[in-house]
C-alpha cells in the first residue's frame, strides 16, 4: 500500500496528499478535516427531520424500481446521504421509528459498534419505520444499514459471529457496516456467506464461497418490513452489486494499520457495497495518545501536519481504491465550502455515500440535479 505510514511519518513529509488537505493543530480543526461520517457524527441533524424540500429537478411522477432506495439511486449515479437512527436510552424503539420513517436522509445507520446487542430493539425500531411508511419517494422505509458490533478481525472470527448478520437482515436491515476490516477473508466471509443464503441466482457471478451462504428459512419479519410476499423476499434478498438484482449492501470501515496493510485485497472482495476509511480509529492506531491530548477537555484529535498528510494518505488510496473495484466511499459531508467535508467537494472527489444534516443534503441533491423525491 506504498511506503509504510510509520516511515512516512518519520520522514516528516508536510505537504498535503489525497485532497490537499493541510495538518490540524486543534482538536476543532481536526474533526473538521474530512472523516468516514460513522464514527464522529459529523454534523448529522435530527433524523427526523424532513421540511419538505424537493429538488428543483425533481420528478414529481416518480415511482420506486426498487426496495433499497439506496442501490436505486446508485443505479441513477446518485449519491447517497445518511443519518442515525436518534435511539438513546430509554426511548421507545417503535416511536422513534415511526417518526424517523420520513426522514430527509436516503438511509439510516442503526449504529452498534459501541452500543448493546438488542434485537428485540432493533425490531421495534424496524416495525415501526414500516408503519410510519412510505417515504415521499415511495418506498416503504428508507435504507437501513446495521453497524454491529462483531468486526473484520479474521475469517474465523467472522464465521463464528455471521449469526448476527442472519438476525439483522431477518429483521428487515436492508444491509451491515462492518468495523475494523483487517482481514480479507472476513469480509468475503460477510458478503458471501453471512448475507446470502445458499442458492444459486441467475445472472449472478460464482463466488469463492459460492453454495455456502448461511441464512436460512423462513428469512423472519424481513418480507413484512420491506413489504413483499416471502417468495419474492428470497429472489431479492441478494447482496449487490454482485447480484444485480440483489437489495442487501455490505460495506466495511478500513481503519486501523492493519485494515490499511490489507485494504486492496479487501475492497475487491465479490459483494462488496461501499467502505469508509475511518479517520479517528486510524489516528489512535498510527499515533496512538500522543493525537489525543489529555489535558483537553473537549473531544478531538491533536494532529501535525505530518500526521495529518499520513492520514491524507490513508484517504487518498482507500477511496482510489473503492473506484477501481466499483466500490462506494463513504466521507462525512459539510454545508461549509471552507471545510474539506464540503458536499460539493466530496461530490465531485467521488463519495456517493455521505452522513449530513439536511442543509448538506439539500446542496448536494441539488448540484447533483436529483430526481427521485426527498
Amino acid at each position: 500500500m506504498g511506503m509504510n505510514r510509520r516511515e512516512l511519518l518519520a520522514a516528516g513529509v508536510g505537504a498535503g496528499i489525497g485532497m490537499g488537505f493541510i495538518g490540524a493543530s486543534s482538536p476543532a480543526l481536526a474533526q473538521e478535516r474530512g472523516g468516514g461520517g460513522n464514527e464522529e457524527g459529523f454534523g448529522m441533524g435530527d433524523p427526523s427531520a424532513n421540511s419538505g424540500w424537493q429538488p428543483s429537478s425533481v420528478d414529481t411522477n416518480y415511482k420506486p424500481r426498487r426496495v433499497n432506495k439506496v442501490i436505486e439511486l446508485w443505479e441513477d449515479g446518485q449519491p447517497i446521504y445518511y443519518t442515525s437512527s436518534g435511539l438513546r436510552p430509554g426511548m421507545d424503539a417503535y416511536e422513534q421509528g415511526k417518526k424517523v420513517a420520513k426522514t430527509y436522509a436516503d438511509c439510516i445507520n442503526y449504529g452498534l459498534e459501541h452500543g448493546p446487542l438488542d434485537f428485540t430493539r432493533f425490531a421495534d425500531f424496524m416495525r415501526g419505520l414500516k408503519d410510519g411508511g412510505p417515504t415521499r419517494s415511495g418506498h416503504a422505509t428508507p435504507a437501513v444499514f446495521v453497524e454491529p458490533p462483531c468486526t473484520g478481525l479474521n475469517e474465523m472470527y467472522a464465521i463464528a459471529n455471521a449469526w448476527i448478520v442472519n438476525n439483522f437482515l431477518d429483521l428487515g436491515a436492508h444491509g451491515v457496516h462492518i468495523c475494523h476490516a483487517r482481514d480479507p477473508q472476513a469480509i468475503e466471509v460477510y458478503c458471501q456467506m453471512a448475507a446470502r443464503f445458499s442458492c444459486d441466482y441467475p445472472d449472478t457471478p460464482r463466488v469463492a464461497r459460492q453454495g455456502m451462504g448461511l441464512r436460512g428459512q423462513p428469512p423472519g419479519v424481513a418480507p413484512q418490513i420491506w413489504g413483499v410476499p416471502p417468495n419474492k423476499y428470497m429472489h431479492i434478498a441478494d447482496v449487490w452489486p454482485l447480484n444485480p438484482r440483489g437489495e442487501i449492501m455490505v460495506g466495511c470501515k478500513i481503519e486501523d494499520h492493519f485494515a490499511d496493510d490489507n485494504m486492496k485485497q479487501t475492497l475487491a472482495t465479490p459483494g462488496l457495497a461501499f467502505a469508509e476509511w475511518g479517520p479517528t480509529d486510524n489516528t489512535q492506531s498510527l499515533f496512538g495518545l500522543a493525537a489525543y491530548d489529555e489535558n483537553v477537555t473537549t473531544r478531538g484529535r491533536h494532529l501535525t501536519p505530518e500526521q495529518q498528510t499520513v492520514l491524507d494518505q490513508v484517504r487518498a488510496e482507500v477511496l482510489a481504491e473503492c473506484k477501481r473495484n466499483g466500490v462506494r466511499f463513504l466521507n462525512s459531508s459539510s454545508p461549509d465550502p471552507n471545510n474539506p467535508s464540503y458536499v460539493i467537494t466530496q461530490i465531485k472527489d467521488g463519495a456517493m455515500i455521505m452522513g449530513g444534516a439536511e442543509k448538506t443534503t439539500q446542496m448536494g441533491r441539488e448540484f447533483t440535479k436529483r430526481k427521485m423525491p426527498v
